[in-house]
């Protein structure tokens, strides 16, 4: 077989060359974005593409900021200053209104991103380091998911502008990551929760109301051996009327979860 096929990788029988790595597996570079003073924590994409906005490790107010850049000419157009510390996470809403941010310090931050001003900041919203948040389905009415290192998921919603907490779940672990499922199934919205010690779970609510609570909980043994990192839900229900739900985490693996409702 030719070895420019796009299918080669796929048909040797030893480890791929450097060489054939280059060819096969790095996508070309298109632009280089500057402004961090230092190693880059976060980055995240508006769902219309039209925004990319990062985050780098800081011990300073000065460099705790969320730069934004416009992806016509790659440019910056926004500084947002909030936190005093590292922001490690950010979410946009569904509609990109809005961009929230959470990190070291505790807190977290909601950006209007029509006049780059800040619409709700808490600080210490959790007694310890925020590591993940997520937007619920606008159906779930206003609402943003914060996980954190002291044990807790917290909705917050109500209120002008996600003023309340309005929920907390306990966890036996630290909880490191969140990911709503961005549509409601049979009147309830889903949350899939992953822990420092692999576990990993979905909250439920029904439609209008407060009552998040577990309502499942993956098989041991099938998770990760560490901490999950991230978790992220396909877009669509598949055929077979199960949605999947992506998973990667400190044991340097990467599963993929069948999830019925």
């Amino acid at each position: 077989m030719d070895d420019q096929s796009p299918t080669f990788l796929s048909t040797l029988s030893t480890p791929p060359l450097e060489d054939h790595l280059s060819r096969y597996t790095l996508s070309p570079e298109l632009e280089k974005l500057y402004a961090h003073p230092s190693e880059i924590i976060a980055v995240s994409s508006s769902h219309n593409s039209q925004f990319i906005a990062s985050t780098c490790k800081s011990s300073t107010p000065e460099n705790a900021v969320i730069r934004v850049f416009e992806t016509r000419s790659f440019t910056q157009i926004a500084v947002l200053a909030a936190h005093s510390l590292s922001v490690v996470k950010l979410a946009w809403s569904g509609d990109d209104s809005y961009l929230v941010s959470v990190g070291r310090d505790r807190q977290w931050t909601v950006f209007d991103m029509k006049t780059w001003s800040i619409v709700r900041s808490t600080p210490k919203a959790h007694a310890r380091i925020i590591w993940d948040v997520d937007f619920a389905p606008p159906e779930m009415g206003e609402v943003i998911i914060t996980a954190s290192r002291d044990k807790c998921v917290k909705f917050w919603g109500g209120g002008d502008n996600w003023s309340e907490c309005i929920a907390s779940v306990k966890f036996n672990d630290a909880v490191t990551a969140c990911a709503a499922l961005k549509e409601v199934v049979g009147g309830m919205g889903y949350v899939a929760v992953g822990l420092e010690n692999g576990g990993t779970y979905v909250l439920g609510c029904e439609v209008g109301g407060t009552g998040w609570r577990i309502v499942m909980s993956l098989e041991e043994g099938i998770t990760h051996a560490e901490g999950v990192t991230c978790l992220e839900w396909r877009p669509t229900m598949r055929e077979n009327g199960k949605w999947e739900l992506a998973s990667c985490g400190d044991d340097c693996s990467v599963r993929i979860y069948e999830v019925e409702f």
